[in-house]
């Protein structure tokens, strides 16, 4: 596995962006002229989308008009296929938002700039993904935006950018973006993030466990992310020495993933780390 492949695992251990547009539509529409693009888009319809986008694009409400040209632009980047035109007009539609206003609009499209550049054009640029993802965060740490970008910001930090430093460096600065994190589900990315660079660069895996232990307490993972977690708990507890620790986490595996085919070998290791208690003898 080389490293793109590796930022595109991590990349599906984080929010899927359409959470990002379930948001959009759950708090921005007004009148509910725009909610159906919204839905639409979330149920990969992009086509239908655009439609109702282009209609919204005409309105006399200036908001709305704005949020419709984000919208188009978010949909000319999930309609597939995804073809180099659509990604250019996409990123002159957020240009023109981003550099208009300070609005959720503004930084969404921000984002979405950086998105291009990370993964929608056809020679990536990880630089300016990151020059767009750290603006953002200058300028608007708390908002939702921000947050989405720091386990995008994170991944590149991890994997593409300096590449003069070593990969204790790499995990190094990756951890000082944990600062800037400031709701659970960005600190949960970029916790992960970490961990798993942690496994590729092969440095020290019990490294990795504080991070793995956070983001576990954090919550969020979905119920593969979240089976993985524990399992990867509970085998870095055992290797440390941290029996209790280690059958804590198995037993947790064991129980929200009863037909597991790792649950084999978790029984086998729970039994090392926690021996069955042997039945009283009889009379």
């Amino acid at each position: 596995m080389n490293a793109t492949e590796h930022i595109g695992l991590c990349q599906r251990l984080g929010r899927a962006l359409f959470a990002g547009l379930a948001f959009m539509g759950a708090v921005t529409a007004r009148g509910g002229e725009l909610t159906a693009g919204w839905v639409a888009l979330t149920n990969y319809r992009a086509d239908e989308a655009m439609q109702v986008f282009a209609v919204g694009a005409q309105a006399a409400d200036a908001r709305v008009a704005r949020e419709a040209r984000f919208g188009r632009g978010v949909a000319l980047l999930t309609r597939q296929p995804v073809t180099a035109s659509q990604v250019e007009e996409a990123r002159e539609l957020f240009r023109a938002l981003a550099e208009s206003g300070t609005d959720e609009f503004a930084q969404g499209a921000r984002f979405y700039l950086g998105r291009i550049a990370q993964h929608h054009q056809e020679q990536p640029d990880p630089e300016e993904a990151a020059r767009q993802f750290r603006q953002l965060l200058a300028e608007h740490e708390r908002s939702v935006w921000a947050q989405s970008a720091l386990g995008r910001l994170a991944l590149l930090q991890l994997y593409a950018l300096d590449p003069g430093f070593t990969p204790a460096q790499r995990i190094a600065a990756a951890e000082r973006l944990l600062a800037q994190a400031h709701v659970p589900a960005a600190e949960g990315e970029v916790r992960v993030a970490i961990a798993e660079a942690i496994f590729y660069y092969r440095l020290p895996a019990q490294l990795a466990l504080p991070h793995l232990l956070a983001a576990e307490r954090l919550g969020g993972s979905d119920r593969a992310g979240r089976a993985d977690l524990l399992l990867q708990i509970a085998e870095l507890s055992r290797l440390a020495g941290l029996k209790a620790q280690a059958a804590r986490y198995y037993h947790l595996f064991l129980r929200e993933n009863p037909r597991d085919t790792a649950n084999y070998n978790a029984r086998m290791h729970l039994a090392e780390v926690e021996p069955p208690v042997p039945a009283p003898a009889g009379p």
